[in-house]
C-alpha cells in the first residue's frame, strides 16, 4: 500500500523525525483539518452575524422607544391644544360680549348674511382695541392645522391653468391625495355654508371668527351641516373629484374679510411640496 513519509526537524536541532502513514490515514487527517477550518469559519461568520443583529436590535429598540415617547408627547400637546382652544373660546366669548356681538345667533346658508356676520366681528368696534390686542386675537383665530396629508400640486398665487394653459390667479393651496381620505378642520369655528357647483364641486365653508373663513372644495362627502360647531382636527369631509378638477385633491382656501390670503403665510408653513410620508 502506498505510504506518505513526513519529516520533522525541530528548531535548533540536527536530528530529523520521520514517520510514515498510509493513504487512508492521510486522507482522514486532511478531511479532519478541512472540517476544523470549515467549522471555524462557520463559527466566525455566525458570531459576526449575531453581533451585527444584536447592535441593529439595539438601534431599532432605541428608535421604537423614541417613537413611543414622541407619541406620548404629541398626545400631551394635543390635550394642551384642546385645553388652550377651550380657554380661547371662553375669552373670545367674553370679548364678543364686550363688542355687543351674539355668537349664538343662527347662521343660514346665505352668502350676504355671512359677509355681514364677518363685519360684525371685525367692524368698527374692533378698531377701538389697540393693535397688539387686535393682532393677538387675529393670530388665535388663524387656521394653522393642515387639513389632509398629500402632495401640494398648486400653491397660492399665479399659476398656469391645467385646463387652458393660460396664467391665472389661484386663491388656495391644492393638496393631491387619494379619493376618500379624511379631511380635518384647519381651525375651530362654525359651518356657515354648504354648496355644490360645476367649478368647485361640493364645497364646505367654516367661519373661524375674526374675519377668517376656511373653504374646502371638490369634496366627495361632507359630514357636517350648516350651523354645526367644529373643533380643530375634527373630521369634516372626504377628498373627492367633484366639480372641475383633473383628479382627487383638496382645494384649501383661507379668506380674511372675504379676501383670499395665502394659507402658508398664515400658519401652515408647508416648506416642502410633500407633506405626507
Amino acid at each position: 500500500m502506498k505510504k506518505f513519509t513526513f519529516i520533522i526537524i525541530p528548531p535548533g536541532s540536527t536530528k530529523m523525525i520521520k514517520f510514515k502513514v498510509n493513504k487512508v490515514i492521510f486522507s482522514l487527517i486532511v478531511l479532519f483539518v478541512l472540517f476544523v477550518l470549515s467549522y471555524t469559519v462557520w463559527i466566525i461568520f455566525n458570531f459576526s452575524s449575531y453581533t451585527y443583529q444584536k447592535e441593529r436590535n439595539k438601534v431599532l429598540s432605541k428608535r421604537y422607544n423614541e417613537l413611543v415617547n414622541e407619541r406620548e408627547n404629541d398626545k400631551k400637546k394635543l390635550k394642551k391644544i384642546k385645553s388652550d382652544l377651550a380657554q380661547m373660546e371662553k375669552m373670545l366669548d367674553k370679548i364678543s360680549g364686550i363688542m355687543g356681538v351674539n355668537i349664538g345667533e343662527k347662521i343660514d346658508n346665505n352668502s350676504e348674511y355671512y359677509q355681514n356676520y364677518e363685519k360684525k366681528w371685525v367692524g368698527n368696534k374692533l378698531k377701538e382695541y389697540n393693535y397688539v390686542t387686535r393682532d393677538s386675537y387675529l393670530n388665535l383665530a388663524t387656521p394653522k392645522f393642515i387639513p389632509v396629508s398629500g402632495w401640494i400640486s398648486s400653491r397660492f398665487g399665479k399659476r398656469k391653468s391645467p385646463f387652458t394653459g393660460k396664467k391665472e390667479f389661484h386663491p388656495a393651496v391644492d393638496i393631491v391625495t387619494p379619493e376618500g381620505r379624511i379631511i380635518r378642520a384647519g381651525s375651530s369655528g362654525k359651518v356657515i355654508k354648504i354648496e355644490e357647483n360645476s367649478n368647485m364641486g361640493k364645497v364646505l365653508y367654516i367661519y373661524n371668527k375674526w374675519g377668517f373663513v376656511t373653504i374646502y372644495a371638490h369634496n366627495k362627502r361632507i359630514f357636517k351641516t350648516v350651523g354645526d360647531e367644529v373643533n380643530i382636527g375634527d373630521k369634516i369631509a372626504e377628498v373627492g373629484i367633484t366639480g372641475n378638477t383633473t383628479g382627487p385633491h383638496l382645494h384649501y382656501q383661507v379668506n380674511l374679510l372675504n379676501i383670499p390670503v395665502d394659507p402658508e403665510k398664515y400658519g401652515l408653513r408647508l416648506n416642502d411640496k410633500k407633506i405626507m410620508k
